[in-house]
């Protein structure tokens, strides 16, 4: 059983009853907290999460019915489990618990040996229901973050940002010429390519960082606490690293690049698809210079502004209904005369 579990929160209006049970818990290895009602547990159910909650059904100013028709509307972290506990044993009274959100029930006086086997059960229903969560959140061929999940996490490293003004910084990487990878060496190989990859910027990655299949041979990645300039030491760091990573695919031995844009968080984006945006508008930039490279939209800002004077500078206020800033990365690396690339992948 996962130790990650075995936080208990014990709501009983009992003092004798919360130490008794106390005493069964704590020896079996479970971390127990308490609260007096209702009122209390929801406040600690919203602040630290217990995995497993056992709670007295009758209780003044909340009774444990109520608690559990609360503690269902909440949006938690993660799934709570709820053993009710009473003396009452009629079938209506079952069926109202388990309405209310209940998921198991104890009779008074509580057994020891019952006590922890539901607890056994409880711990399996949460390992599994873990696995199961982390199964819709990831990416199933690279293990990252899949979209949707990314959107949430998105959402509230944005919210922070807003409320702190810490820098957040967005890093889009694709592979390149992974079409040609996959003509070449056949899909299962163009698979090796992605699974490395996303090791990779694991491998180069804080445990605070959020790392994103974005789709096909794209993934994208937010660097909380981390400015522009960060970021792009970041992605270099990526680079080059992905650079001298072989690998094996049957009796190939492969290789591979990749393309960086990076873009930070600044006062007037509106929204995370605008960061995204940049980020998008700096990959892009870097595949049409050559690829294999890392370009950070502050400098095509500061490019376009040399080339084309206040005309040239990005704004989102101005920008088309599309969202996209007034940036045109081709003329960028026109006035800078960079040699044509191949067409991108």
């Amino acid at each position: 059983m996962s130790e990650d579990y075995r936080d208990i929160l014990l709501v009983d209006d009992d003092a004798v009853i919360r130490a008794v049970l106390s005493d069964m818990l704590e020896p079996a290895g479970f971390k127990v907290r308490h609260a007096t009602n209702g009122i209390d547990a929801l406040q600690i159910m919203q602040e630290d999460h217990p995995s497993i909650v056992i709670t007295d059904w009758v209780m003044s100013p909340m009774d444990g019915i109520e608690f559990c028709r609360l503690l269902r509307q909440r949006k938690l972290p993660h799934y709570a489990y709820v053993i009710l506990l009473t003396a009452k044993s009629l079938a209506d009274d079952l069926v109202t618990g388990l309405g209310a959100g209940a998921d198991d029930f104890l009779t008074k006086p509580v057994n020891q040996g019952e006590l922890i086997a539901r607890l056994q059960t409880a711990l399996r229903i949460l390992e599994q229901e873990h696995r199961l969560n982390e199964l819709a959140r990831q990416d199933p061929l690279t293990g990252v973050l899949n979209r949707r999940t990314f959107y949430e996490v998105f959402e509230m490293e944005w919210n922070r940002v807003l409320r702190y003004h810490h820098p957040l910084s967005c890093v889009m990487v694709d592979v390149d010429y992974f079409k040609k990878i996959n003509d070449t060496y056949g899909h299962l190989a163009g698979d090796h390519v992605l699974k490395s990859l996303s090791q990779s910027l694991e491998a180069q990655s804080r445990a605070t960082d959020h790392i994103c299949r974005w789709g096909g041979e794209e993934f994208c990645l937010l660097l909380p606490e981390t400015n522009e300039q960060g970021a792009h030491l970041w992605a270099e760091r990526c680079c080059a690293a992905i650079a001298e990573t072989a690998f094996s695919s049957g009796r190939h031995r492969l290789t591979m690049t990749a393309s960086f844009g990076v873009a930070e968080w600044r006062e007037d984006l509106q929204s995370p698809e605008h960061l995204l945006d940049l980020a998008d508008q700096a990959l892009y930039a870097a595949k049409r210079a050559g690829r294999h490279r890392v370009v950070s939209f502050g400098s095509l800002a500061s490019a376009q502004s040399l080339s084309a004077g206040n005309e040239g500078r990005y704004s989102i206020e101005g920008a088309g209904a599309s969202g996209h800033c007034l940036i045109e990365p081709s003329s960028v690396f026109k006035s800078a005369k960079v040699p044509t690339a191949p067409t991108p992948c």
